[in-house]
């Protein structure tokens, strides 16, 4: 019976680990990686924007994650730099209206 117990007990443990850490884990967000100035305007969250955001985050734009209306602040530029312009999938941390980036897949049309 004790073993029985123990196991139990062993188990439901294990499974608290496991909920405390998914509980940390962020969302997964599609949008388009595009430059802090267009998306202020509403111009950052298509495909033919691709050029524009590639040039502006080159020349020292702040690169931004754009999901329909809401514009995420990326705290790592350097994980996202090489998607300007791109439909992507970021996951990652949010935190109020900025996103510190853990994974990035190009979404492929």
């Amino acid at each position: 019976m004790k073993k029985y117990l123990l196991l139990f007990v062993m188990a439901l443990s294990m499974s608290a680990a496991f909920a405390i850490n998914k509980i940390g884990d962020g969302p997964t967000l599609t949008g388009y990686i595009g430059d802090a100035m267009c998306a202020a305007k509403g111009k950052a969250n298509t495909a033919e924007h691709a050029a524009c955001a590639a040039k502006c985050i080159k020349g020292g734009s702040a690169a931004v994650l754009v999901v329909g209306d809401k514009v995420y602040k990326i705290s790592n530029q350097k994980e996202v730099t090489k998607y300007a312009g791109k439909k992507v999938t970021v996951e990652g941390k949010v935190t109020d209206d900025t996103i510190e980036v853990t994974k990035v897949t190009e979404v492929k049309a």
